[in-house]
């Protein structure tokens, strides 16, 4: 059956699915009818036609292309049913006020007048930025949040669960895979409510939840009264105005910590580069604040480029500023250069700020220790949850949940969202999830920079509102040479915008670009990774936005760079002299056989290369974008490459890798000096200021000697060594042996013994078929060594 565009109803009858075509002649509507030749008129008051999402060419022609995209990317059941595209059939129409006929039809969706009310209950916590993110989410049909790596995004879903389960509401939680949906049901699990939603998506998730279904709990314990819920509710109110001012102090500090630690490592840099600075602080007011001091600095640089002289302050009328802003009185002051007196301010102003910065630093922890923040917030989440489960004990008090068959899902589907009020799916299979027409009230697509345009727009055709939620600095979903091919010659023909291409673009993606006005917040309080590493990702990805929220006291440095020996170590993607410096070097010296530790590397190869060493002692090994919403305490990035690649040195890739670490950071890369300018080079750097270590690998094989690097030291060692053969490398080798032979006494025993012919090695011959009885007796088949 074809997608209905427009809804047809003649007096006040849906029509629709009777009607073969209709036009509007002035004021009347001719009607032509399926298995009818005759046309019908009738007056316009008799005729309501209502639009939908793809009543206009325009959208209509974008559904039709993500309808044919279905078709080709969908994936093939046993029995040959492609069952995107099947979802795609089932669309009888979009209703007009769907999430995605905003996506089709690039309206910027209007605010929520019904929902005046700012959200007070964030029983799962909150800070200032995920406040933002519900508020937009409950108040827009379609809403964007911004999630950088651990800045809470599962706590704002849940929040934003937790408003619509207040308001009677029904919400729909996906993902491009289950991991992300998982992670929100065990968060509710966690809180003794998970029985309010049922994991279901594709056949075995909704086989599974049948089997399994489970009575309501009792929750009479947390029954309420009337005035105990009037009480508990003013008390979360005041609780939360109270939280919000404070949660302004908290980023306050955070930002403090930030800029105090950048301050004093730029004060060591100065230190280190500024020996024999002239002292001139006596001519300066004892209590001049580094705002005066960097202002002087500033005014003495912009005199010496106006003036160009290397004394500036003989004229009286320039030197009267100095003496009422400044305090410097002293005549003496003036006869210094202008690179003394600039030096001498920069000496006094780094001190200065930072003491500045510990006594506010100290006054606001003072302010937030008064108000026994934690123990606030604690309270305020506790009453929050308990006014929660009042409510859902409410609602379940009187009612006994039916026990639902399979079919039920489909036939039973209202009923069934009012005992489970949030369903939780994948993108691909949430139309699939209940009956194909059910329309949910939220829907939340977790990840979205990791879905793609066709089953992001099936979930949107689910929902009248919806959330957005993902990250555009973390990587995409991976779209494959052929399916970009394929979908390029669609979207080609189509002559669709380039914001709705699928080969390059995410649905997160896609959705900033077609509505650039569209709400949007970024959760900006990060409380995952060590300070230090996540300033690198702050810095380098997101424009210095981030509020670091974290304080670790881990004696380990949280950023180090192991250095291979200069070389082409890397083979097929595959470099195992960086395996080798993990294994023998880095984790023994590191102490990280116990640790929670995990190895990221770009390359698949390199990853099964990793994974055969490491799977038996319980250290988890994969390629960057796999581990992408993992997290560990040690991340090792093996960056494999001999001259960093531009998809290893993808920004979002490196993105990803390094704030998967959380106490440490340890990137290996090869020794070989580059001068090409990259992201790697630049974290590397990084490392380099903040004074932590740069290691140069002790791991080496005798065969570096051959990189064109080494040869004068190659000759040098080989001039003094018993040569046996034209070639270097054999000579190496047996330098190596007899090295490694005569420095253990265990190996005295042994000999070696150079090209030793194959024949005299194989005593029968008797199982060799005949080729490789030819290739044995062969007189120059031999073996290079023989121990």
């Amino acid at each position: 059956m074809a997608i209905k565009r427009n809804l047809i109803f003649i007096d006040g009858k849906d029509r629709t699915d009777s009607i073969e075509s209709f036009h509007k002649i002035n004021d009347k509507y001719e009607i032509a009818f399926k298995n009818s030749t005759k046309k019908y008129h009738y007056k316009k008051g008799r005729v309501i036609v209502k639009n939908t999402a793809i009543s206009r060419e325009y959208s209509n022609n974008i559904f039709q292309y993500l309808k044919t995209i279905a078709e080709t990317v969908g994936i093939k059941t046993t029995s040959g049913t492609n069952i995107l595209e099947r979802s795609y059939n089932s669309i009888k129409y979009i209703p007009a006020d769907s999430a995605l006929s905003n996506y089709l039809n690039k309206s910027i969706p209007k605010f929520d007048d019904n929902r005046s009310n700012p959200v007070d209950s964030f029983p799962f916590g909150f800070n200032l930025s995920q406040k933002e993110a519900v508020n937009l989410a409950v108040a827009n049909k379609l809403s964007v949040i911004e999630g950088p790596p651990g800045t809470g995004k599962t706590q704002t879903i849940l929040n934003i669960i937790t408003y619509a389960i207040l308001n009677g509401k029904s919400v729909a939680i996906v993902s491009s895979n289950n991991s992300a949906t998982s992670n929100v049901y065990e968060k509710l699990q966690k809180n003794g409510i998970e029985f309010i939603a049922a994991l279901l998506g594709n056949s075995k998730n909704k086989k599974d939840f049948i089997e399994n279904q489970k009575d309501a709990p009792d929750l009479s314990q947390y029954k309420l009264s009337s005035r105990q819920k009037t009480k508990n509710k003013s008390q979360v109110s005041k609780l939360f105005d109270q939280l919000e001012k404070h949660l302004s102090k908290k980023n306050e500090l955070a930002l403090l910590n930030q800029e105090l630690e950048s301050t004093k490592s730029e004060y060591i840099h100065f230190q280190n580069s500024n020996k024999g600075e002239v002292d001139l602080s006596g001519y300066f007011k004892k209590n001049i604040t580094s705002e005066k001091l960097l202002d002087l600095w500033l005014t003495t640089e912009k005199h010496a480029k106006k003036r160009r002289k290397k004394t500036l302050y003989k004229l009286f009328f320039i030197r009267i500023p100095f003496w009422f802003k400044y305090g410097i009185k002293d005549n003496a002051f003036f006869k210094y250069s202008p690179d003394q007196i600039i030096q001498s301010c920069q000496a006094q102003y780094y001190p200065k700020l930072i003491k500045e910065m510990e006594a506010k630093k100290f006054s606001i922890e003072k302010s937030l220790g008064q108000f026994s923040f934690d123990e606030k917030m604690r309270e305020y989440t506790q009453l929050s949850m308990g006014l929660l489960k009042a409510y859902l004990q409410e609602k379940w008090a009187t009612r006994e949940r039916e026990k639902y068959e399979l079919m039920d899902l489909k036939t039973k589907s209202s009923q069934f969202i009012q005992d489970y009020p949030v369903i939780l799916s994948t993108t691909y299979s949430l139309k699939n999830s209940l009956d194909e027409e059910f329309s949910y009230d939220y829907l939340i697509i977790d990840e979205a920079s990791q879905v793609d345009l066709a089953t992001g727009a099936l979930a949107l055709s689910c929902a009248k509102k919806a959330v957005i939620v993902g990250d555009l600095k973390q990587l995409p979903n991976v779209v494959g040479s052929t399916v970009k091919e394929k979908t390029n010659t669609i979207w080609e023909q189509r002559n669709i915008d380039k914001e709705y291409q699928y080969s390059t673009n995410s649905l997160l993606s896609s959705i900033v670009k077609v509505l650039p006005k569209i709400p949007k917040t970024l959760l900006r309080e990060h409380y995952r990774c060590h300070p230090k590493i996540i300033e690198f990702c702050n810095k380098k990805f997101y424009n210095n936005q981030l509020i670091i929220h974290t304080n670790f006291e881990s004696k380990r440095e949280p950023l180090m760079v192991y250095k291979t020996t200069p070389g082409n170590h890397a083979r097929e993607r595959i470099n195992q002299r960086q395996i080798d410096i993990i294994e023998n070097e880095i984790i023994p010296k590191e102490n990280l056989k116990t640790t929670d530790l995990g190895i990221v590397t770009p390359y698949r190869n390199q990853t099964n290369a990793l994974q055969k060493i490491f799977n038996e002692a319980g250290i988890k090994a994969d390629t960057v974008d796999k581990f992408q919403g993992r997290e560990n305490k040690v991340i090792i990035l093996s960056t494999v490459d001999n001259e960093i690649s531009d998809f290893t040195d993808n920004q979002n890739r490196l993105n990803v890798a390094i704030s998967r670490a959380m106490e440490q950071l340890i990137l290996v890369v090869n020794g070989k000096s580059s001068s090409k300018n990259s992201n790697i080079s630049d974290l590397i750097g990084y490392i380099e200021y903040n004074n932590f270590s740069v290691i140069e690998s002790e791991v080496n094989s005798i065969f570096d000697l051959l990189y064109k690097g080494y040869k004068e030291k190659r000759n040098k060692i080989l001039k003094n060594s018993k040569k046996i053969s034209e070639f270097d490398s054999e000579n190496l080798m047996y330098l190596a042996i007899t090295c490694i032979l005569s420095k253990d006494c265990r190996f005295a025993h042994y000999g070696t013994v150079f090209q030793y012919s194959l024949r005299n090695l194989i005593q029968d011959n008797s199982k060799l078929d005949e080729q490789e009885l030819n290739y044995t007796n062969n007189p120059l088949t031999h073996l290079d060594f023989v121990i």
